[in-house]
């Protein structure tokens, strides 16, 4: 399950940002309209560690008050817009929303700010990186799924979770081939 939700109001303001996502091996949740998103946090609040979402207009204000009072104890709220004006920033920031970009200006920062997000939260891995872990790691135990996933949280370094992926194999001989073949 990702981590991510992209909520984009029918305008695919975010199409480029999910893009980006999927070509850095980030797992995420695109819904294309507000309804659908709230239904979906609803059901998948605990995994949902940012959300990013698309305001043009006043229309959006009431479903981003009920978004922000449903997510923001856990997860990172980021408003993208257009912005022609200057309300929708003047908005965000007067309902503490932390993060607010504008479209087509501040596309590179919005995607950082998801990467900053993530590691912040301690998620230094992409999606695309643990399951080639687990794929190559499948050689050599029944249990590589989750082998992975327990140990991926408490490693900071790529190289520090295929070391101790490694170790938790039996025999050397295992160990050896394992980070030859990860390192490949």
């Amino acid at each position: 399950m990702s981590t991510i939700l992209l909520v984009d109001d029918n305008s695919n303001i975010l199409a480029n940002t999910a893009k980006h996502l999927e070509q850095s091996g980030y797992k995420y949740d695109y819904v294309d309209d507000y309804k659908t998103a709230l239904n979906f946090l609803r059901l998948s609040r605990p995994s949902i560690q940012i959300v990013v979402i698309t305001l043009n207009n006043s229309l959006g204000y009431p479903v981003m008050r009920k978004l922000q009072a449903l997510m923001s104890d856990r997860a990172t709220i980021i408003v993208y817009s257009k912005d022609s004006d200057g309300a929708i920033s003047t908005w965000v920031k007067k309902h503490n929303v932390p993060y607010f970009f504008k479209h087509d200006i501040e596309e590179l920062q919005l995607f950082n700010r998801i990467k900053r997000t993530l590691f912040s939260k301690g998620q230094f891995f992409t999606h695309q990186q643990l399951n080639k872990l687990a794929k190559i790691l499948s050689k050599y135990t029944d249990q590589a799924e989750s082998l992975v996933k327990s140990t991926a949280p408490h490693s900071k370094s790529l190289q520090e979770l295929q070391h101790k992926l490694a170790r938790k194999l039996e025999g050397i001989e295992n160990q050896r081939r394992f980070l030859i073949d990860v390192q490949k």
